[in-house]
């Protein structure tokens, strides 16, 4: 076993000394990125709108991707039609169901697409096999939905998520852009994305048999104690920084110190927040995971129960939908971790905000 831990640091030391641009130079290929050409429209039904047969040179077209099932999707048509209005002479919006059920008639969509009304005032199309799917959003690293790509000139000048669009599309619109930034810090953001996933398979297995043993199995301690996690951890964490606040490490290390010091986890998870930004949710509930799933397995000092009270608060600021995300039951487990700090009006402020939420969720224009 020691010998097993010798070579995970060597190979930390060695697999994490780089960075994105040099790790995409030996070979790691994004299929489709920032400044690509774009794919071909495949598009069997247009449901909405005027046809669109080609993106056409000297002109910007917003590609929204989107299904039937995803309410987030939905509710992001509303703010997407407002620009599209707003933007009527400079660009052009398309809205691309993808991902759809293989057993839901296009006449379902369509009724749907029509209930909308001027919530979607775009133009609207069902994608053909399942091409677009593959060859825009699967082969960008995107594979998620709701998801946005903005076509310049016929060339890809950004791929995000659509509540990044309004700030995007003004500054193309300003021609302020600058799709070159835009892809490095894509690059960045996706090299991040990819040590977290070669790095998790051996951090895994250590956490798990971690928390096994504290619930009672015979494991050795010593082949999994918190100490050993952190060193790992560290390690990974000196060779490249970035990854210090990243969700999988702070699955790892959080919960760690947590058991060998409360004040550095807490110091920590300060630290962790302060670095947030809007597209950081995982951060919050990963904090908010670690101090739930301990609570009954150690003693947690009651500034750390705020703190998760506070993670919750954050997570709920960060979502661009406030209708979905079941808001109630998230501010009644705020209520519970107020009241392990020992605040109890914070509690009880915490419950009338999941209160009313629920009259909204329970109101019958919902």
């Amino acid at each position: 076993m020691k010998l097993k831990f010798q070579l995970l640091i060597l190979l930390c030391a060695i697999s994490f000394n780089i960075n994105a641009q040099e790790f995409i130079s030996t070979g790691f290929k994004i299929g489709l990125n920032i400044g690509d050409p774009t794919p071909p429209l495949k598009v069997k039904d247009w449901i909405k709108g005027t046809p669109i047969q080609s993106f056409e040179k000297d002109k910007i077209y917003v590609v929204e991707f989107w299904a039937s099932w995803c309410a987030p999707c939905m509710a992001s048509m509303s703010r997407l039609s407002e620009l599209a209005r707003k933007y009527q002479d400079k660009i052009t919006v398309l809205s691309i169901d993808i991902y759809e059920k293989e057993n839901t008639p296009i006449t379902e969509i369509k009724k749907l697409v029509n209930s909308m009304g001027n919530r979607m005032d775009f133009t609207v199309g069902i994608e053909e096999n399942r091409f677009m799917a593959k060859n825009w959003v699967d082969t960008s690293e995107t594979r998620a939905i709701p998801s946005t790509f903005i076509i310049n000139n016929g060339k890809i000048d950004w791929i995000g998520h659509p509540k990044d669009l309004d700030s995007v599309l003004i500054k193309i619109l300003n021609k302020t852009w600058r799709p070159e930034f835009a892809l490095i810090k894509r690059n960045n953001q996706l090299f991040l994305q990819y040590l977290e996933s070669t790095s998790s398979e051996e951090l895994l297995h250590r956490i798990t048999r971690y928390r096994v043993n504290l619930a009672g199995n015979t494991y050795d301690r010593k082949m999994i104690s918190p100490d050993s996690i952190l060193l790992v951890v560290d390690e990974m964490v000196k060779n490249v920084p970035s990854l210090k606040y990243l969700s999988l490490i702070i699955a790892f290390k959080f919960p760690a110190l947590l058991e060998t010091d409360p004040q550095k986890a807490y110091n920590y998870a300060l630290e962790a927040m302060a670095t947030a930004t809007d597209g950081d949710a995982p951060l919050y509930g990963t904090l908010i995971t670690q101090i739930e799933e301990n609570s009954e397995k150690l003693q947690i000092p009651e500034n750390i129960y705020r703190l998760g009270a506070e993670c919750y608060q954050a997570l709920i600021d960060s979502n661009p939908y406030p209708e979905y995300g079941d808001m109630p039951g998230k501010y009644k487990k705020m209520a519970n971790l107020y009241r392990l700090a020992g605040d109890l009006p914070k509690a009880a402020e915490a419950e009338q905000k999941g209160e009313k939420h629920q009259l909204l969720y329970n109101a019958p224009d919902n």
